[in-house]
């Protein structure tokens, strides 16, 4: 056999190659991410459209109807599901499994954009985007103190929010409860008549003059200056200030209606409640710190954490914020606990082939293809962009013993050759060509079961295609193992 009389007769160069595995395999093991879960896209697209005061049965004809005529054509879709509620519409497209997300999600925008001059006015701008079941905060912290619900949301969301948004590998910061600032202005129903006033108008006027505008250019001698017009509210009184018609002639809003600085209504509320400490916090505001998809949820728990003294620094004083929840720790756990039962698969494995073996340097030589096997598959991992997590770590665990019993059957077959009297690197060469064949075959029974769930194109099978990787990987470098390292160190130490 090439492969052993290559190995037998040039053991620096398969010694090399070996390590050429090792090494990388290393390096790729240190630089995969650490997931829960394999990255699964799921074939769905959501189109989210709020219409502020209008119910469900305007929702469905003025926007819902509209939408799903458009979204129609796109091709390879599976199923549309509507739901037409109060003030927000909410369209979920499932496609086929065969359909790229990304595709998809940039063809279902063009479409939604093209109609979006005919929805209502007062609509807000549809809201395109994949349904991601990964999009999960992969770190939960709490802001509390003895501050209001108002001061500590503007800290939430004007400093801790652009904060933590600069940390490598998150995607979004989700912010529950708190308050969020509001001015309202209150008409009293008997002015409103006395003075036909109309709302709308009203409506229209009070957003006509809180925007800045550009003004163009002047000019003056061989310089140009940008002109600006300032039209932001700066302060209450500039609201109270502001005339509205009415059928006696422009009057301050001041006189006709109560302006006040307020909260909005809280429509979400956060509590904290540590059952250990029985100590029960309602004025908190939770953040959730959402991983992008390519982001290692280890490594952005890492930076937050680096992070949050200084984050704890600039907070004023009585704000309080700390970490409540961390899915790093429970991934990291999952994946040293797996690896640990890797480890001992091989350390028992090792024990029982010296118990029936009763030689050390067979123990030893079998005991090293697995190991070498294992860190090898880790450069395969990064080639196929594979992840370490439940599932590619349990098709390892599954794939343990195969590991060992290849390089078992070849150098079984090595003693019985040098039972018979042959030298150290003819008996190596014979057992391992003698019995090739028989290996090959044994293995490729489990890669062709593997195989197979690999290539499911369900969304079950696609959860499983780490699994049935990772064990025909290990599979494929045990095979390799056994024809190259367990002959060439049977020839030199056996």
């Amino acid at each position: 056999m090439f492969l052993a009389r290559l190995s037998i007769n040039r053991p620096i160069l398969t010694t090399m190659v070996i390590l050429v595995f090792l090494i990388f395999g290393g390096i790729a093991y240190y630089s995969l991410n650490l997931n829960q879960f394999p990255d699964v896209e799921i074939p769905f697209v959501s189109i989210q459209t709020i219409y502020p005061g209008a119910g469900p049965k305007e929702i469905e004809t003025q926007i819902t109807k509209k939408i799903e005529d458009a979204v129609a054509t796109v091709s390879e879709i599976k199923r549309i599901e509507s739901y037409s509620l109060e003030g927000v519409s909410i369209v979920i497209i499932e496609f086929k499994l065969g359909k790229d997300i990304n595709v998809a999600n940039r063809e279902v925008r063009d479409k939604v954009d093209a109609i979006t001059n005919f929805l209502p006015k007062d609509a807000k701008k549809p809201v395109v985007q994949k349904v991601d079941f990964k999009a999960f905060p992969v770190l939960e912290l709490t802001l509390s103190g003895n501050l209001d619900g108002k001061t500590l949301y503007d800290i939430a969301d004007k400093t801790l929010k652009d904060r933590f948004s600069q940390i490598p590998g998150v995607a979004k910061v989700d912010i529950i409860g708190g308050q969020e600032r509001e001015i309202r202005a209150r008409f009293d129903n008997k002015t409103v008549y006395e003075n036909i006033i109309s709302i709308p108008q009203f409506l229209q006027i009070l957003a006509a003059n809180n925007y800045d505008i550009p003004a163009g250019y002047l000019e003056t001698g061989n310089l140009e200056y940008t002109v600006r017009l300032k039209g932001k509210y700066p302060d209450l009184q500039t609201i109270r200030n502001l005339r509205i018609p009415t059928v006696f002639g422009p009057k301050k809003l001041g006189f006709l209606a109560t302006v006040v600085d307020t909260g909005k209504k809280v429509r979400e509320r956060a509590i904290f409640f540590d059952n250990e400490k029985k100590i029960e916090d309602d004025n908190v505001i939770r953040i959730g710190i959402v991983k992008s998809p390519d982001g290692n949820v280890v490594k952005v728990a890492k930076e937050l954490k680096k992070a949050l003294p200084d984050i704890r620094a600039s907070l004023p004083r009585g704000a309080k914020l700390r970490v409540v929840d961390d899915r790093s720790l429970f991934i990291i756990d999952t994946v040293n606990d797996t690896m640990n039962n890797i480890l001992l698969g091989v350390l028992f494995t090792s024990l029982v082939l010296l118990i029936f073996l009763r030689d050390l340097r067979s123990t030893i030589i079998v005991a090293l293809s697995m190991p070498t096997s294992i860190i090898s598959t880790f450069l395969l991992f990064q080639i196929t962009d594979m992840s370490l997590n439940i599932m590619s770590l349990m098709g390892l665990s599954v794939s343990v013993g195969v590991l060992v019993a290849n390089s078992v059957v070849v150098l079984e077959n090595i003693f019985r050759h040098k039972a018979m009297g042959k030298g150290k690197k003819k008996s190596a060469f014979d057992g391992t060509s003698e019995v090739a064949v028989a290996v090959l075959a044994a293995t490729l029974t489990n890669i062709v079961v593997f195989l197979p769930i690999a290539n499911m194109s369900s969304l079950v099978g696609r959860f499983l295609a780490e699994l049935a990787l990772a064990a025909t990987f290990s599979t494929l470098f045990s095979i390799f193992m056994s024809f190259t390292l367990t002959p060439m160190l049977a020839s030199i130490i056996l």
